[in-house]
């Protein structure tokens, strides 16, 4: 389960494990976020989603985390890291 989100920056390749989340639209800008994620386990991974950093959130109560960028609103399943709605 992740219990810790945060904006990083590009981080180097092979230092996470790393998930890519994008969407296929003509709109996407090229900007990409990454975000850091802890898992209850102290796992890490890396997360990288379309458009420029905005915040990112998780909530215990609804079991999800948010990530917002210039382009969308992501939400992630806390118990899985997948994508659920955009």
């Amino acid at each position: 389960m992740i219990i810790k989100a945060e904006i990083i920056t590009h981080p180097y390749s092979g230092e996470y494990k790393e998930k890519v989340y994008d969407i296929s639209s003509p709109w996407n800008s090229q900007d990409w976020t990454w975000i850091k994620f802890t898992n209850n386990d102290l796992t890490e991974w890396c997360g990288n989603f379309r458009g420029f950093p905005r915040g990112v959130a998780t909530t215990k109560k609804n079991k999800c985390v948010l990530v917002l960028t210039s382009d969308y609103l992501f939400k992630l399943d806390c118990f899985n890291g997948e994508l659920t709605e955009y």
